[in-house]
């Protein structure tokens, strides 16, 4: 197995837990949590949407598999004892401009639709929940789960099935198929093994994988130093939070447990993977604008930690699972709620290879295949003009 993330783990979990006689490996070029798996906003969703409102036979079909996902970590982090900062507190969605007040009232609509339940916020109680008068309205959702997301897929790690070894810091250099298996070449030795899942996430196209069928975006975020007790008393808000836009051009920010202020957006076409150190600490500087249109009275807090990652999305909401050549299996968690959907469909992945058949396996290979996008450099182009489109028309709400 190529590639440690959410999908990896949950994938090489299940096959541990069906194959107990069988030797699995799972490698990742880096550490555990150093991926996107581990550098996102913690969110464990039931059900995301934003924007306009969305095919309702779609969104349900998705939150089976969202459901499905957070119960499968949920049970997990609570079997294991694995300190992640769970909570349960949900989630709100926040309007910042008139775009943001267009699409609070289109999710509103969708939750609706989907018999799920919401309490409406408006810019009093926003200032009360988040100790800033940025925001004009909002949704405040429950359903959802919120995590230091490092600290869970490392805590995931440890507790892998003893028939499962992890190697981190092992690239796979070379693949090469061998008689009626494969060997797998890293700089500190080899492997052989009769079938390869790739769950490598953006990287999945240097094994020949999916390559035009996602598009990588880079994506960047900030974490602040502790709130200071009395900086915590003049912010006003509750012992924790977490916001999402209701536009797409709005940030994303936690309040942890631990007091720090997260935030994260700023989508850049990452073609090449993800960005370098330098560039996330030049895109840094509008997450701190952005940090200071919210809460000016802190303009001195300290950023303790900058970074950006890359995310894979398709066109089409369409997948990347099952067999691609013989022998050789691939995942691809894409876009909206990539940790519960990629828990669920590595589950899933490991109990199609091993021939076990469910409802929820059904769902998952519903999926349509992901659409092959135009080739470069009209991708690029078309990249560029959609993020710009969003840009200019969710201007207020960053």
């Amino acid at each position: 197995m190529i590639g440690a993330g959410i999908c990896g783990l949950s994938t090489a979990r299940r096959l541990g837990e069906l194959c107990p006689d069988d030797d699995i490996v799972l490698v990742d070029a880096a550490r555990v949590g150093d991926g996107a798996s581990g550098q996102n906003a913690g969110f464990l969703f039931n059900m995301h949407t934003h924007g306009l409102v969305k095919r309702h036979d779609v969104l349900e079909r998705n939150a089976k598999l969202w459901s499905a996902g957070l119960a499968d970590l949920r049970r997990i982090v609570s079997e294991h004892q694995i300190q992640c900062d769970w909570s349960d507190w949900g989630r709100l969605y926040g309007s910042a401009g008139p775009d943001g007040e267009r699409h609070v009232d289109f999710l509103a609509e969708t939750l609706d639709a989907l018999g799920l339940p919401y309490k409406r916020r408006d810019h009093e109680q926003m200032s009360a929940d988040l100790g800033t008068d940025f925001y004009l309205r909002g949704l405040h959702v429950p359903g959802n789960a919120m995590v230091n997301p490092a600290a869970m897929v490392r805590g995931l790690a440890r507790a892998l099935p003893v028939n499962v070894s992890l190697f981190e810091d092992t690239p796979v250099v070379e693949l090469n198929r061998e008689g009626a298996g494969f060997r797998l070449k890293t700089p500190e030795g080899e492997i052989v093994a009769d079938r390869i899942v790739v769950t490598a996430g953006v990287f999945m196209r240097r094994f020949g994988i999916a390559r035009g069928r996602y598009v990588p975006l880079g994506l960047f975020a900030i974490l602040t130093e502790p709130l200071s007790a009395k900086r915590r008393n003049q912010m006003k808000a509750g012992a924790e939070f977490g916001l999402l836009p209701t536009a797409a051009n709005g940030a994303t920010v936690r309040l942890t447990r631990d007091g720090r202020i997260f935030m994260r957006n700023i989508s850049r076409y990452a073609p090449d993977g993800p960005p370098r150190e330098a560039l996330a600490q030049i895109m840094s500087l509008q997450l701190e604008q952005a940090l200071a249109k919210r809460w000016p009275e802190f303009d001195d807090l300290k950023i303790a930690h900058r970074w950006g990652g890359a995310m894979a999305f398709t066109g089409n909401d369409g997948a990347i699972f099952g067999e691609t050549a013989p022998g050789i299996f691939a995942l691809l968690s894409n876009d909206v709620s990539p940790m519960t959907r990629g828990a669920a469909a590595g589950r899933l992945l490991a109990e199609h290879m091993e021939g076990i058949d469910s409802d929820l396996l059904a769902i998952q290979m519903d999926y349509p295949e992901a659409s092959r996008l135009p080739p470069r450099p009209f991708l690029d182009l078309g990249v560029a003009w959609k993020l710009r489109k969003v840009r200019k028309a969710g201007a207020g709400e960053f």
